[in-house]
């Protein structure tokens, strides 16, 4: 068995193991060698001979086998939040719409649209984006849209469903996709079936599609279950048979609409599984790779058993991102053992579509974070990029946008004052990792350097990848690893390193990946990274 991830005192090893026969009915116990000692480890725990009782696999069925669409893997995704991103057509525009450039609150717009994402599909070209994620669009009162008054009308604010179908169309054209928002964890105050309840009590045809305790409806307090004790947004009973066909026919409508390729789940982990369940099945049987994304602040293992998402926002990502690039709170190897923890976490089917952001519309800004430091974002940004999975660019970020959580991070796209050097900063990297194989689809290792340098290496067939980063104060020596004892070359300067080989290790070993063939020594500067190529002869 071949070590996969470490993870402080715990280590994940993996094999591949042949079929054997019988097939349906398969036995296996550990053996570890301790020193001069053998030990077993069987179903009943460990012993100092081989078991009796061993453990059992019994048959991996069709359904069984995690699949996640194939367009999806290693793809880099942009999320914009509609209302704030470009001011397409005035003539539809809020009342009291604020001039574009002021300061975001909570009920203010600013008049963003469907064509106003529509006249910037070429400015996402240039990002290589091929993944794009739009927060709700459906009719309702606030600016977010997450209180959704008719899920089967986009916002007249917005646009019309045919501006939603040409934008589609556009981006299909350009190799883009579309995932929209879906919310049916709750509603709306203004929903027409929780209205109806509020008029008629428990007369009410939809009294069961709410959580009440009680009757009459009370609205101050609320005496019904809603999101955050907030009385505009109700909870829904998705138990109920009618709650749950009405979402699923929701969750279809748009995509034989409009052509959307998959739904951005809100809050995930607060839907009952059991229906997660069902809008699979219902989705993929009617567009079978459509891309089903999950909300989750925490671990979100258990939305990823191949039964309900495709893949989660990993926030745990950023939370790490931001201890060791933002807030420097973690060191090198505290920062390598949560993201490799990340990937043990998860099924390896699951890793190239994982969603890692940096910030959305529910984060501060990176770049507020790390206090304005430039530096931190793009270290931080360049581990994004070269790490298995989705990295997600939250509308702005790319131009250096700050803000503070919601409302700050929810500013209008400052088009005027962006920072195009950072912009050309993102565009580099994301054309340097749509070229690479092994940065899109490669195998992944980290190490720690030394307290503050981090590591990894990305692996596809012979390509392979190194990434250094220092996000300290100081320039360090480090002495790289590297396990193929071909030369290393800088996709930055073009500079070549020759490597120290170990005794015996000539050639890049097969049986083995993460034998080390030898090293390179080399020199990082403080708040610098470097990205190297493997390939050619030694000179």
């Amino acid at each position: 068995m071949a070590l996969q991830w470490e993870e402080g005192q715990f280590r994940t090893y993996s094999c591949i193991v042949e079929t054997v026969e019988p097939v349906r009915y398969q036995r296996y116990f550990f053996e570890q060698a301790v020193g001069e000692d053998t030990v077993f480890f069987g179903a009943e725990g460990p012993s100092a001979t081989p078991p009796a009782r061993a453990f059992e696999y019994l048959y991996t069925n069709e359904l069984d086998v995690f699949e996640i669409p194939d367009w999806a893997r290693g793809v880099v995704a942009y999320q914009i939040f509609p209302e704030r991103f470009q001011n397409g057509d005035t003539s539809n525009d809020p009342k009291d719409v604020q001039d574009w450039g002021g300061i975001p609150t909570r009920e203010n717009f600013f008049g963003g649209d469907l064509k106003g994402i529509l006249a910037k599909l070429d400015y996402l070209v240039d990002l290589d984006v091929e993944l794009l994620y739009l927060n709700p669009l459906f009719r309702a009162p606030s600016n977010h849209k997450y209180d959704t008054e008719d899920y089967y009308a986009i916002d007249p604010a917005f646009g019309s469903t045919e501006d939603l179908k040409e934008l589609v169309s556009q981006c299909h054209a350009r190799g883009i996709r579309v995932v929209l928002d879906m919310v049916f964890n709750h509603c709306g105050y203004r929903f027409a079936p929780f209205q109806d309840l509020l008029e008629k009590g428990a007369e009410s045809r939809y009294a069961d599609w709410f959580l009440v305790d009680g009757f009459p409806v009370r609205t101050d307090p609320p005496n019904y279950e809603c999101v955050g004790y907030y009385k505009w947004m109700p909870k829904l009973r998705l138990k109920n048979r009618e709650v749950r066909d009405y979402f699923l026919d929701v969750g279809r409508f748009w995509i034989r609409e409009a052509d959307i390729d998959g739904w951005r789940i809100d809050v995930a982990d607060e839907v009952d599984f059991t229906f997660l369940q069902e809008f699979r099945r219902a989705v993929k049987e009617l567009k079978p790779d459509a891309l089903l994304l999950g909300e989750t602040w925490k671990d979100g293992r258990d939305l990823l058993r191949g039964d309900q998402m495709d893949s989660v926002m990993d926030y745990l990502f950023r939370d790490a991102l931001v201890a060791y690039f933002a807030e420097r709170s973690i060191d090198a190897r505290t920062f390598d053992q949560r993201t490799q923890r990340i990937l043990a976490n998860y099924p390896d089917n699951a890793h190239p579509v994982l969603y890692n952001l940096i910030g959305s519309h529910d984060t501060a800004r990176f770049l507020t974070v790390a206090g304005g430091d430039l530096d931190r974002l793009k270290l931080a940004v360049v581990f994004q990029m070269t790490f298995p999975g989705i990295p997600a660019i939250y509308y702005g970020d790319e131009l250096g946008m700050k803000g503070e959580n919601d409302p700050g991070c929810r500013g209008p796209m400052d088009w005027r004052n962006g920072d195009l050097d950072l912009l050309a900063f993102y565009r580099r990297l994301t054309a340097l990792r749509k070229s690479s194989r092994a940065l899109r689809h490669g195998t992944y290792q980290g190490f720690a350097l030394d307290k503050d340098v981090h590591g990894h290496v990305r692996r596809s067939g012979r390509e392979t990848v190194y990434v250094l980063i220092n996000p300290s104060e100081e320039e360090r020596n480090v002495r790289l690893p590297v396990f193929d004892g071909r030369p290393l070359r800088s996709l930055l300067d073009g500079k070549k390193h020759r490597v120290l080989l170990q005794e015996g290790m000539e050639k890049a070993t097969e049986t083995d990946p993460r034998t080390i063939a030898g090293r390179v020594e080399l020199e990082l500067p403080a708040r610098h990274f470097d990205i190297f190529e493997q390939g050619g002869e030694q000179e």
